[in-house]
């Protein structure tokens, strides 16, 4: 009796075939028997039987063909080339072909199970006949990392990386041309002033970190101070200067107890260097403003802008109401603030200002005609809310409140009387 199997095999070019891993049913060209072939559900490398070989019993059921399928088939091959070099598959190796979906390849299967190449098949679908075989390809990762990389890329990313590197070089060689104040000692040897702009200016550089390392010296003097006598010679000469640090020290610690250290990078040279300003900082994490000013050979401390010295202080005034100007170093903001003795009636022609004294929250309201010369120099600039300011103020009858005062004069635009000038 005659095997379905093999009429259908000589009937048509196809057959149909079981995967014996996934149980996938897929269809394959008929000449292709005892070839090996991958399965396109699972990517299993498979071996097709020759015709005679008896077929695992899933793959003889699968092989008889369905009703109508014949002749269907029949009728497709009639519109099929007999010339297998006209198919429409791309062959990129002699041992390997593909047709549709499925990768057949006529190497032995155990040869290529032992080099471990149908491994690396694998099926690529929906990328159009060339992309189909880019498994085959045997090119090596660093060949393809090298065609994706152009070679001019590589010669400006190293171009780029020199130019970085130069950078980073002056910067430094810049960075030890300029010394920093701490290294300064206070006998420094001064180069020679010669006509060349660069040592001049190097010589100039020099002469004003020595001057900061002199100023500072004296104030670290001043905070280790332990007597009025210690005191006297680190500060600048003022009239009744013993007699008010005697006061003074009466009520306050000496030395200093809030003092943390210097700012060393806020001090500032004035007046041709005849004056240093730099901030010092205490233990409440703020920071206070001192003043010195060269004396001879040396910097002294301004005394009074340094404790913010007043003739009587906010309580004393309170009590006493004098009626003749009283000398009051205070921080000057403007306000409107009208009350008792000049009440709102009276803003269009008075202004008013809020004065806080150094180390206390109590404030008075002072007052100056709006008409009045002194009126311009008391308003802050529009970018400065408030400013250190040396007045002379009094009261306006014994009866007045206690917290509102006339401006009588301006003795000083800041804490620091006879300040030198450019």
């Amino acid at each position: 009796m005659t095997n379905p199997s093999e009429n259908f095999h000589e009937k048509k070019r196809w057959n149909a075939f079981v995967c014996q891993d996934c149980r996938a049913i897929f269809r394959i060209p008929a000449d292709y028997d005892g070839k090996g072939v991958v399965c396109p559900a699972c990517d299993r490398m498979l071996r097709l039987p020759r015709v005679g070989e008896t077929l695992p019993e899933l793959v003889q059921s699968a092989a008889v063909p369905v009703e109508g399928e014949s002749e269907e088939w029949q009728h497709r091959d009639k519109h099929e080339t007999t010339n297998e070099e006209e198919r429409k598959t791309e062959l990129r190796s002699p041992a390997t072909d593909v047709v549709g979906e499925l990768i057949v390849t006529t190497s032995p299967p155990e040869a290529m199970a032992s080099s471990g190449e149908w491994r690396r098949r694998k099926k690529h679908r929906i990328r159009g006949k060339n992309a189909e075989n880019e498994w085959q390809q045997s090119e090596s990762r660093e060949t393809r990392l090298g065609r994706r990389i152009p070679v001019g890329w590589l010669w400006g990313g190293a171009a780029l990386l020199m130019v970085f590197v130069l950078i980073i070089a002056m910067a430094l060689i810049q960075q030890d041309k300029n010394p920093v104040i701490d290294s300064v000692s206070s006998n420094v040897a001064l180069p020679p002033v010669s006509e060349g702009g660069e040592e001049k200016n190097q010589h100039e550089a020099m002469l004003r970190l020595s001057q900061i390392k002199e100023a500072h010296d004296a104030v670290e003097a001043f905070f280790q101070a332990r007597s009025i006598e210690d005191l006297m010679p680190l500060l600048r000469p003022a009239s009744g200067l013993e007699e008010k640090i005697r006061r003074y020290y009466i009520v306050h610690p000496l030395p200093d107890n809030q003092y943390d250290g210097i700012e060393k990078q806020s001090a500032a040279l004035l007046a041709g260097g005849r004056c240093i300003e730099t901030l010092i900082r205490l233990k409440n994490q703020s920071t206070r403003q001192m003043t010195l000013v060269k004396n001879g050979a040396r910097y002294q401390i301004d005394w009074e802008s340094w404790v913010g010295w007043s003739e009587m202080n906010v309580v004393k005034l309170r009590d006493k109401k004098p009626l003749t100007p009283i000398e009051v170093r205070v921080t000057v903001e403007s306000e409107s603030y009208y009350n008792y003795d000049f009440p709102s009636s009276m803003e269009s022609r008075w202004q008013s200002y809020k004065l806080t004294f150094a180390d206390d929250e109590q404030v008075l309201h002072a007052y100056v005609e709006r008409s009045s010369p002194l009126n311009p120099l008391l308003l802050p600039p529009s970018d400065v809310p408030s400013r250190p300011m040396i007045l002379r103020i009094r009261y306006r009858s014994e009866d007045s409140h206690s917290s509102q005062v006339l401006i009588d004069s301006v003795v000083s635009e800041g804490w620091v009387k006879d300040m030198p000038r450019e």
